[in-house]
């Protein structure tokens, strides 16, 4: 994705503003993480979004294709209904 060059200064204490358009097209907004690293003599520049701990689980590639798989069977019909806790235990054990 490119779009439009930004010339920017170095103000002081080597600060940088980041254009308007970028920041709204990214969803930079004031508190955010960016991470800033070296390729090939550039300065890459890329939003981060902090995920809590408790939820780390969830974002892990193991967690989303089970998700994937699991709406797959969704979609395909392939599901059970339990009139209650104990009928869902029970079924479980097969």
């Amino acid at each position: 994705m490119s779009g439009a060059s930004h010339k920017i200064f170095v103000q002081k204490r080597n600060l940088i503003s980041l254009p308007r358009d970028i920041r709204e097209q990214l969803n930079i907004n004031e508190g955010d993480v960016l991470n800033v690293r070296m390729d090939n003599n550039k300065i890459i520049i890329e939003p981060m979004k902090l995920i809590p701990a408790s939820q780390a689980y969830f974002w892990s590639e193991t967690a989303q294709n089970d998700m994937f798989e699991a709406k797959k069977d969704v979609d395909a019909g392939d599901v059970r209904e339990f009139k209650n806790i104990s009928e869902f235990l029970d079924g479980n054990k097969q």
